[in-house]
C-alpha cells in the first residue's frame, strides 16, 4: 500500500511540475462522447499543475505524519485546518481550470465507419 501511495505522490509531483513549467496546450475528450471535450491552454495547464502540486503536498504531509514520524499520532487542530485549506485550494484550482477551458469539438476525432 505504501508503494502505491509513493507512486501516486511521484506522479503528482512530476505531472504537476511538467504542467506548471511547460504549460502545454492539449485537448481532453469527454468521458462519454469523445467527439467533444475541453481545450486546455497554457493558463489552464498551469492551474492543473498547481492543483497537482497542492495534492502532492497533501500526500507528502500525510506520508510524513503517518509513516515516517517517530510518534504516530493524530494531527492537531492547526494541522487539520491547514490540510483542509490546501485541499480546498486544490479543488478551487481544478474547478477553475475546467471552467476556464472552453468546450468544443475534438480536432482529432473521426466518427466510426458505418458497417455495410
Amino acid at each position: 500500500m505504501r508503494s502505491a501511495q509513493v507512486l501516486m505522490f511521484c506522479l503528482c509531483v512530476i505531472g504537476g511540475l511538467f504542467l506548471l513549467v511547460q504549460a502545454p496546450s492539449f485537448f481532453m475528450p469527454d468521458r462519454w462522447d469523445p467527439a467533444v471535450g475541453r481545450a486546455f491552454g497554457p493558463l489552464q495547464s498551469r492551474l492543473l499543475g498547481a492543483a497537482l502540486l497542492a495534492i502532492a503536498w497533501l500526500g507528502l504531509d500525510y506520508l510524513r505524519n503517518r509513516y515516517y514520524s517517530e510518534t504516530r499520532q493524530l494531527p492537531g487542530v492547526p494541522q487539520q485546518r491547514r490540510y483542509f485549506a490546501v485541499l480546498v485550494l486544490a479543488l478551487v484550482l481544478l474547478s477553475a481550470a475546467f471552467n476556464l477551458a472552453p468546450p468544443g469539438p475534438n480536432p482529432d476525432y473521426r466518427p466510426p465507419a458505418s458497417a455495410r
